[in-house]
């Protein structure tokens, strides 16, 4: 048998252009897309939502977001600035430290008041919890998602880190009876040395290195056109053109892709 591979459109919701780069993929034939990842608290939420019901078919899972952005919840002390934002973690420099300052309790409020948000305004549950920065690798955030995933029987992302294994987190969520992706490729050329692949140089890689490893595997992959408001809120810009481009000039890659694993959805877990 094949393995099983998920493969997420990653920031959905982020922006408007972003929005339209993952709608133009999901209406294009070649679209190798199984999981939407939804951001609750971004600019283009509320027009990802409104793109996630008029598709009930597609597998949407809640991008749980707690270090950017505005809170969902209201009077938050110790997770936001003083401009109301959520404290930002800084991938770059792997600086998570603003995790520190949040009280157990607001983290719970504002994981709440995300779900609250996504099944009001997409109209059904989400496939999965996941966290925008692998947030829940950190003890103090994944304890309360995995006790979020128990109560709605929800599976997860693989609770990776800082984007690094992290064994004994993935063994609790085991234990805890909880469904996980067990392994995380970035598939983003820029990531490269931290679990991320070039879609297009590094397709053979890529696929080896996932073939060869045990449970259910993840791509990320960001998807979307650009314009400034993206590039303002984001480091990535023509990168998240990438996958678009492949759909139209190299529809082969997914093609590879989709003949070397089993594509599932997290309701298949």
């Amino acid at each position: 048998m094949k393995n099983k591979l998920i493969v997420t459109a990653h920031d959905f919701g982020l922006t408007h252009s972003v929005n339209l780069g993952v709608s133009y993929a999901i209406n294009h034939p070649e679209n190798i897309f199984t999981e939407y990842s939804l951001l609750p608290n971004a600019p283009g939420s509320m027009e990802a939502a409104k793109i996630a019901r008029e598709h009930p078919e597609l597998s949407v899972n809640l991008c749980i977001t707690l270090t950017n952005y505005k809170p969902i919840s209201q009077n938050l002390k110790t997770m936001v600035d003083e401009s109301g934002n959520l404290l930002r973690a800084n991938t770059g420099t792997w600086d998570f430290s603003c995790i520190d300052k949040f009280n157990d309790d607001e983290i719970i409020t504002e994981i709440n008041a995300q779900y609250d948000w996504f099944i009001n305004n997409v109209g059904r549950k989400p496939s999965a919890l996941v966290s925008q920065k692998n947030e829940h690798g950190d003890p103090k955030i994944l304890l309360p998602v995995v006790e979020k995933a128990k109560k709605e029987n929800l599976p997860i992302a693989g609770p990776f880190w800082k984007w690094k294994s992290n064994y004994g987190a993935q063994e609790f969520v085991k234990n805890e009876g909880v469904k996980y992706t067990s392994n995380v490729a970035i598939c983003l050329g820029d990531w490269k040395g931290k679990l991320g692949y070039d879609l297009e140089i590094d397709l053979d890689k890529l696929i080896e290195d996932y073939l060869s490893k045990n449970g259910v595997s993840e791509f990320i992959v960001f998807c979307g056109f650009v314009d400034q408001e993206t590039l303002n809120l984001s480091s990535l810009g023509w990168q998240r053109g990438q996958y678009l481009a492949i759909l139209e000039r190299k529809p082969e890659i997914l093609r590879k892709i989709k003949d070397s694993f089993q594509l599932i959805n997290y309701g298949e877990l």
